[in-house]
Parts: C-alpha cells; sequence; structure tokens
C-alpha cells in the first residue's frame, strides 16, 4: 500500500528569522506549509515563492 499522507505545518513567524528558516527546513522535508505573519505581505509573499521554487507547496 502506499502512502497517501501529506504532510502539512503551519509556521507563524514564518517571514523572518528562525521562523524563515523552520518554513526553507519544512518544505525541504517534503511538508506543505501554511505561511504566518503579522504586518509584512510581502515577506511572506516571498516565503512562499521560494517554497514553490524548489518544487514545494505553500
Amino acid at each position: 500500500m502506499t502512502d497517501t499522507h501529506t504532510r502539512v505545518a503551519l509556521v507563524t513567524g514564518g517571514t523572518g528569522g528562525i521562523g524563515r528558516a523552520v518554513v526553507d527546513r519544512l518544505a525541504r522535508d517534503g511538508f506543505a506549509l501554511a505561511v504566518h505573519y503579522v504586518g509584512n505581505k510581502a515577506k511572506a509573499d516571498e516565503a512562499v515563492a521560494a517554497v514553490k521554487a524548489q518544487g514545494g507547496r505553500a
């Protein structure tokens, strides 16, 4: 039987510092991500674009 489960993570504060590093690492590990932000949509969009550029889902 094949594994059809998708691992999903919500990263709060995922636009800078430790949060952004967590986003990058989880994306490399195959997680689908929801990136939470407060106040800087452009940085959140940048984080999502970086994940997608590497073939990930965000």
